[in-house]
């Protein structure tokens, strides 16, 4: 067996002790909202402001540490935007945390890809949105900033410590995956990608709303008939419907064994999730985790007290996420459209690939509120069932 299949045996056994105890497994800590990069698809606001001292930061890790909180990720904004930045992560790493960073890179430089050697963390994250200069700044709007990503993973992979490069896709760079894929290789660091844009925190639609970066429909169909075809391959082969998620089971882990800490120290179920479920300022981890109402309710979410998703047919390939359905919709306990449209297109390219049955073509009971192009925010509510010819499915 692959070291990789241990790590998630492991990981899927810890899940299942912590989810009987209800104990936390897991804590991302955004130490800031600043950042020196205006990233095109960010949906962060960079204000700062009203930020957790480095007193109150170690206190909360204290407390987390305490409750048996093993993985801890520390992120940004820009993570080293921070003055404080190394000191937050040395007493980490003296607490036993299992450490991930998460970091554009830019002020990782020589002496600090030493100490962050020294603390020999699981992973650093960083972010690469392109194979080129062209590309990638493109979307962060910083000159230089590819250059100064690529040679923070270098000093890091030279270290011994291991690099992810993620990229969020969109249609600006749906077509260089491949090759950023085969750099990331070449590098030796791991490379993942996540199709999902996703508005502002705060729901605000303006001229710049990430979402109009989304993948177009046909640019999507092409994702996953081709840059995510052997991940579903290897996931699919075989599956039939009713290997379907429960209606009892939860679609997110949100709120469950894992939980996120925003800079001004509000708990929230997760990073995208806006709602907090209490202020580590005016109360203890304790507290909160085993206490709040809001966060059981987040935990309850099941697919059965997901309106429409309950009945929906393509609930086999859809990965809903809480957050989206709250910021883009309104209501938490209801549908992501966006979530729907890449179920259909997932299962479309799997079923044109004869790795499910010719017989899938349900569509969700969302149809007639899904914009093709992911724009769902502007389809008018007279909309009726037209659909675009790139997801068209029966006659």
């Amino acid at each position: 067996m692959s070291f990789k299949y241990k790590a998630v045996g492991a990981a899927n056994m810890l899940a299942a002790q912590a989810a009987k105890t209800r104990a936390p497994t897991t804590v991302t800590m955004q130490v800031t909202e600043r950042c020196n990069y205006s990233c095109t698809h960010c949906f962060q606001d960079h204000e700062g402001g009203d930020e957790l001292s480095t007193k109150e930061v170690i206190d909360i890790l204290e407390q987390i540490a305490d409750e048996g909180v093993l993985f801890l990720t520390l992120m940004g904004g820009e993570y080293f935007m921070r003055p404080d930045a190394n000191e937050i992560l040395r007493v980490a790493h003296e607490m036993g945390f299992a450490l991930k960073l998460l970091s554009t890179g830019h002020h990782i430089h020589e002496k600090r890809a030493d100490f962050l050697a020294s603390i020999r963390p699981l992973q650093v994250d960083i972010s690469v949105y392109g194979p080129n200069p062209r590309v990638h700044e493109a979307v962060t709007r910083h000159p230089g900033s590819w250059q100064r990503s690529m040679d923070a993973a270098r000093r890091l992979l030279d270290r011994g410590v291991m690099v992810h490069l993620k990229s969020p896709v969109m249609e600006s760079n749906a077509g260089e995956l491949a090759e950023l894929a085969n750099m990331a290789r070449e590098l030796g660091a791991q490379y993942s990608r996540d199709a999902k844009i996703t508005t502002f925190k705060s729901g605000t639609r303006e001229a710049a709303d990430p979402v109009t970066l989304r993948m177009t429909a046909a640019t999507l169909g092409e994702f996953y008939g081709g840059e995510m075809a052997a991940h579903l391959e290897e996931r699919f082969t075989g599956f039939t419907k009713d290997r379907a998620p429960s209606l009892q089971r939860t679609p997110c882990r949100a709120g469950r064994q894992a939980c996120f800490i925003d800079p001004k120290g509000e708990l929230l179920p997760c990073a995208s999730l806006p709602n907090s479920m209490g202020s580590l300022r005016q109360m203890s981890f304790e507290e909160i985790w085993y206490g709040s109402e809001s966060l059981e309710d987040v935990r309850n979410l099941t697919w059965a007290r997901l309106s429409e998703c309950n009945t929906c047919e393509v609930r086999a390939y859809c990965s809903r996420c809480h957050a989206m359905a709250l910021i883009e919709h309104g209501k938490m306990d209801g549908p992501s459209l966006e979530a729907c449209r890449h179920a259909v297109v997932m299962r479309d390219s799997l079923r044109e690939r004869g790795l499910i049955p010719e017989t899938e073509v349900a569509m969700p009971p969302t149809w007639e509120r899904i914009d093709p192009n992911g724009q769902h925010q502007e389809r008018a509510e007279s909309f009726r069932g037209r659909r675009s010819r790139a997801l068209r499915i029966l006659p």
